[in-house]
């Protein structure tokens, strides 16, 4: 008996002692779950959109980033397999056609096509610049072509289309009697639903085959029409880089398929049954746009498709403004664009057999003499006066006389001007993938002063600001920005009134409270800027241009693209709404005091001899790292070293991992989590910047209580450090081995006694 007890007793032991140990090993990735689920939160990150812009990734989730365009990691191969499963518009009529015989009599026979792009809401005409779309109608009386397409960017422009979001124009397009138009990135700036709203306002089909939200197609992809006894199949594709050139709120959780893939798979549907392809993109050949989104890759790829190279494809462009005057044949297709604001209508001449391929322009010039449509100047009229209604409305009450006027304003820095890039910079902090740095627009796209002690309406603002250029962002190198500005700064230098200055020149200009420019009106152009001078936040001062640093420079589209010869700028951009708006907004709730003064502030002329750079404070960099310092003191440390040989305090340690980090937690009052979660750019360079142990460890103690608002960064950093400090030796991965440890003992004693029984 006492031999069964004490081998019983050896069982319960040994038994026990395996059960602890699995215990500990059981226990152990439980500390590493916390960091998986913290990472899982780095999903949202709107670096995942570049790749959905061009992938089939793209329908299952959102769109705000802006990278798109900027990224080359696209391709259309993993597009090309898959887009046409994603598609399921409801408009696929036309797979129920029957298949046409097309005669020889029927490919011989000649098809005009007039077609236009990127109005930008030119309502009205204007003599020597925009044919206006009363005699856009009196031009295809006149001409009888056989279809009237667009290609995109109707509706927005001008403040005359604009304060209808574009509904005016609607009205005159459907006057105009068009057959068809493809969507612009520019149709969602008045938001998705405006967009969604103009296939009811329009009496004609508005498309496009690769624009998705939440995995369905929001438009018709394609549709047939048949005219003179031929029926065109017409495709519609928009640009990718609408990601970037409308606001990330209007096109939440919308997505842009490849553009070639989605092209190829509706003419396959379409295959059979019509005798021409005529696709209605919005692309543009801009050379900044990626390639495989331009409309001249999509040109050269379905010319190389054996399986369309009988068919005769045409393709009506917008996007880049480009005017392809005698378009661009390659093989079978014909390429044509007639550049923007209705200064041009385009004209397309082909047979189906390819024998003819003609386009050229109809130019303002040509319709001076025309009569516009009567019914279209009726919409235009009622227009006007629904605007002057509107635009009578009071915005602000101005104390301070602004100047505008174009001997100022093109050759010096002027209060409206800086008035106008202040209220530039202040919308580039939020409006923006990323805060801009400063903002600068061209003196010439000022064209009127602001009266001082009046009240100011919308209608005084769009006088300043007439042209409707949107605010745009693009990145610019240091050295770019000196070139930028020796440009700006290299108009001759005259005499007037017995001083000395610049002569008049558009693109001379003003900007914002960030930046400061010197320059030596005695020095030859492109020589003349000996000073620039960047604001720094985080250090709170002004400090040199970094000829090597990349800046975030917002500015408006016309100079963004290169305009009033910026030739070192152009690239990628973000755009965000009209100057007019933008402007109207800021004066709302601007101290106009600041702009009293009259004397240069920001583009200042002086002596290169006599300049001193801003010196850049060394101690500046450590206080705005500030909420870092206070975190990380050495006694931080110390209370996570005093936790692993209290291991005599177990019962309560095994209990309280969270407990055991709450004296760091405790040492962290209102400033340690808070300051870094409201500055993110501090915390999101915590990982790159040298930081001591102690605070990288305390940054996750908050991640664990308010994961959303901690740096995914951060949350890597507490599980590396976790495992570097041997975490699994303490806490209550150290609580099991030593249970089962107490009870061996107990167990011995156990067989002790047993023995002494006996």
């Amino acid at each position: 008996m006492k031999k069964i007890s004490l081998f019983l007793a050896f069982i319960l032991i040994l038994s026990l002692f395996v059960s602890g140990q699995n215990v500990s090993a059981a226990v152990t990735p439980t500390t590493e779950a916390p960091s998986t689920e913290i990472v899982t939160t780095e999903v949202p990150t709107t670096e995942a959109v570049t790749t959905e812009s061009a992938t089939t990734e793209a329908p299952t989730s959102e769109i705000p980033s802006t990278e798109a365009p900027t990224t080359e990691m696209a391709t259309t191969e993993s597009v090309s397999t898959e887009a046409p499963t994603l598609e399921i518009p409801a408009t696929e009529a036309a797979t129920t056609e029957i298949p046409v015989q097309v005669t020889s009599a029927t490919t011989e026979k000649e098809v005009t096509i007039l077609h236009t792009n990127d109005i930008h809401g030119r309502l009205d005409a204007e003599p020597g610049r925009v044919i206006g779309m009363a005699k856009v109608k009196t031009v295809k009386e006149q001409e009888q072509p056989t279809l009237m397409l667009d290609s995109g960017d109707a509706f927005q422009g001008l403040p005359l289309s604009n304060f209808s979001k574009g509904e005016d124009m609607a009205k005159a397009m459907n006057a105009v009697g068009y057959d068809a138009m493809t969507v612009g990135n520019h149709e969602f700036d008045f938001g998705f639903e405006q967009a969604m709203h103009y296939k009811d306002l329009l009496n004609f089909p508005i498309i496009s085959s690769n624009i998705y939200k939440d995995g369905k197609a929001v438009y018709a992809p394609s549709t047939i029409v048949e005219k003179a006894g031929i029926k065109f199949g017409i495709i519609g594709v928009t640009t990718p880089e609408t990601a970037t050139k409308t606001h990330p709120n209007n096109i939440v959780g919308v997505t842009f398929l490849d553009p070639l893939a989605s092209v190829t798979a509706e003419m396959e549907k379409l295959k059979g049954q019509v005798d021409s392809f005529i696709i209605l993109s919005h692309l543009g050949i801009d050379t900044a746009t990626k390639e495989i989104w331009r409309s001249s890759y999509l040109a050269d790829q379905l010319a190389a498709n054996k399986s369309f190279q009988n068919d005769s494809i045409v393709l009506l462009d917008g996007h880049s403004h480009s005017v392809i005057e005698h378009g661009m044949v390659n093989g079978n297709t014909l390429l044509a664009q007639t550049g923007t604001a209705l200064a041009n209508i385009g004209k397309v001449t082909y047979t189906l057999d390819g024998s003819v391929k003609e386009a050229k322009m109809i130019k303002e010039a040509d319709t001076a003499n025309l009569v516009g449509d009567a019914e279209i100047n009726a919409i235009v009229n009622d227009a006007k006066t629904k605007f002057n209604t509107l635009t009578s409305e009071v915005v602000f009450h101005n104390p301070v006389t602004l100047q505008g006027e174009r001997e100022y304003v093109r050759t010096m820095e002027t209060n409206l001007g800086n008035a106008i890039a202040d209220a530039m910079e202040k919308y580039a902090q939020t409006g923006f993938a990323k805060r801009g740095d400063f903002a600068v627009t061209n003196g010439g796209g000022i064209r009127a002063s602001i009266e001082g002690n009046k009240d100011v309406t919308m209608g005084d603002i769009i006088k300043v600001l007439p042209f409707g250029n949107r605010i745009s962002q693009i990145q610019v190198s240091g050295q770019n920005v000196q070139a930028m500005f020796e440009h700006a700064l290299s108009a001759p230098v005259v005499e007037k009134n017995g001083k000395t200055g610049l002569d008049a020149n558009g693109g001379f200009l003003q900007v914002s409270e960030s930046v400061r420019v010197h320059f030596d009106l005695t020095k030859p152009a492109g020589e003349r800027v000996y000073g620039i001078e960047i604001y720094d936040p985080a250090l709170k001062q002004f400090v040199p241009l970094d000829m090597n640093k990349i800046y975030n420079v917002t500015t408006n589209d016309f100079t963004a693209a290169g305009g009033d010869g910026y030739t070192m700028l152009g690239g990628a951009r973000e755009e965000g709404p009209s100057l007019d708006v933008v402007f109207a907004n800021y004066l709302k709730t601007a101290d106009m005091t600041k702009y009293e003064t009259t004397e240069p502030i920001r583009i200042m002329p002086g002596d290169a001899a006599s300049y001193v750079p801003p010196v850049v404070s060394t101690e500046e960099p450590a206080t705005t790292e500030e909420p870092a310092t206070t975190e990380e003191p050495a006694t931080t440390e110390e209370p996570a070293t005093t936790e692993e040989p209290a291991t005599t305090e177990e019962p309560a340690t095994t209990e309280e991992p969270a407990t055991t980090e709450e004296p760091a937690t405790s040492e962290e009052p209102a400033t340690t989590e808070e300051p870094a979660t409201t500055e993110e750019p501090a915390t999101s360079e915590e990982p790159v910047t040298e930081e001591t142990p102690a605070k990288e460890v305390q940054l996750p103690a908050a991640v664990m209580n308010t994961s959303s608002q901690s740096s995914p960064a951060a949350t890597h950093t507490k599980a590396d450090i976790s495992k570097e400090k041997g975490l699994p030796s303490t806490g209550e991965h150290s609580g099991a081995p030593i249970a089962a440890g107490g009870l061996l003992l107990a167990g011995a004693y156990m067989v002790y006694r047993n023995r002494k029984a006996a």
